[in-house]
């Protein structure tokens, strides 16, 4: 007597597991551009006033504290060293100061003496494009 094995036909079905990889790769690429872009802005007192339109691609993104101290990126510099930034800005960009924008974070309880010293450090490197940061209120 001769049993018969039934036959169990095996379809080809798509393989996902390409396709979750690039989801988590994905997912790690946009965690970790918003931790970067938070170390750019310290937690500072803006001054309040209506801005007329939204931020838009910054080369650089200065923070000034009440104490005058000036931070970039999360590490405290001196206005020389922003100057030596914004030469590498240059650098990358062709030396086309057109195309280094700045934006200043200032604390609304600082004194004016740092961010004066600062734009003019940007203006003698042909920087034109200074935007002061503010808050707008609520």
């Amino acid at each position: 007597m001769r049993l018969s094995k039934k036959r169990v036909q095996h379809t080809k079905g798509m393989d996902i597991t390409p396709m979750i990889d690039i989801v988590f790769l994905l997912l790690i690429f946009f965690i970790t551009v918003s931790q970067v872009s938070e170390t750019n802005r310290e937690k500072l007192e803006l001054p309040e006033l209506k801005g007329a339109e939204d931020q838009k691609k910054t080369s650089l993104v200065v923070n000034v504290r009440q104490d005058g101290q000036i931070v970039v990126a999360g590490n405290e510099i001196e206005v020389a060293d922003v100057a030596f930034l914004v030469g590498e800005e240059l650098e990358s960009n062709g030396g086309d100061p057109g195309l280094v924008t700045v934006v200043v974070r200032i604390d609304q309880r600082a004194t004016c003496e740092v961010p004066n010293a600062l734009v003019k450090q940007l203006a003698s490197q042909g920087i034109s494009k200074v935007r002061l940061a503010v808050q707008v209120p609520k």
